[in-house]
């Protein structure tokens, strides 16, 4: 299954940081969860912050895991800010299989494929 991970970070991003995240950069990719040539997070973007303080910085990663648990468990061990600073959402990629272009008569579709009909 493929997982985008998207990170946001409101705050300044020091050295400390920026080292911690290219070294879990670098353990996704020896687990061969992401590899690091096509990680978006290596094209993140900063931009300023609304309110005028800090800087917002924002990037994202495709995991390639079994499952979301698989996920979730990578997504702990990422070096984010711990004080709040940070959010993590994590999204399911679907393949161009997923989604069928109409329903086979008779055929009770999934219920995301249901609210995906509009």
């Amino acid at each position: 299954m493929r997982f985008m991970v998207l990170l946001k970070v409101e705050a300044e991003v020091g050295p400390e940081l920026n080292r911690a995240m290219r070294a879990y950069d670098a353990e996704l990719e020896r687990a061969g969860v992401a590899d690091h040539a096509k990680l978006a997070a290596r094209g993140a973007r900063t931009a300023p912050n609304v309110s005028g303080e800090g800087r917002t910085v924002a990037g994202f990663w495709v995991f390639d895991v079994d499952n979301r648990e698989d996920a979730a468990a990578w997504v702990r061990r990422c070096p984010a800010p711990a004080d709040g600073s940070a959010e993590i959402e994590i999204r399911l990629l679907l393949e161009p299989g997923d989604l069928s272009e109409r329903p086979q008569q008779g055929k009770q579709r999934p219920v995301w494929e249901r609210a995906m009909a509009f």
